[in-house]
């Protein structure tokens, strides 16, 4: 009976300290960020939003381009599965490349993962899958 007690009377406590787990800057900023870093074609710090195992491919595909002008770069839509750590996001890249001054786009449909290392501390959301090859590349 009194193990029954203290455990009422400490499961409050205890929940606190449990707390929610820190997932650092939400997808919103972050994806935003992403999205100005490519609009401004500012490529080497958009690569920092890749994870590491397909940031070469992201790299190799977006490397500075002086015939490439970037009209427009944002996150059309985002699918957040929060219990899973996951989200769906569409990222749309309106661009025209010299000498044609026809603005056309590209759609990226990135998953995006929470990379969390440890709990005590942020994780940081990262994009997991390579873009589509590029129009301008072919």
């Amino acid at each position: 009976m009194r193990n029954l007690l203290t455990l009422i009377l400490l499961s409050p406590l205890l929940t606190a300290c449990l707390g929610t787990v820190d997932v650092g800057p939400g997808l919103d900023k972050i994806s935003q960020g992403f999205s100005e870093s490519m609009r401004w074609g500012d490529f080497r710090n958009a690569a920092a939003y890749v994870h590491p195992d397909v940031r070469d491919a992201f790299q190799e595909q977006f490397t500075e381009d002086g015939d490439l002008h970037i009209v427009d770069s944002r996150i059309q839509s985002v699918d957040l599965v929060s219990h899973e750590g996951r989200a769906d996001a569409v990222h749309v890249l309106e661009y025209y490349r010299l000498p044609s001054s026809r603005i056309k786009q590209w759609r990226w449909e990135q998953r995006w993962r929470l990379i969390q290392e440890k709990l005590t501390k942020p994780g940081v959301w990262l994009i997991e899958n390579e873009p589509p090859p590029l129009p301008w590349k072919q």
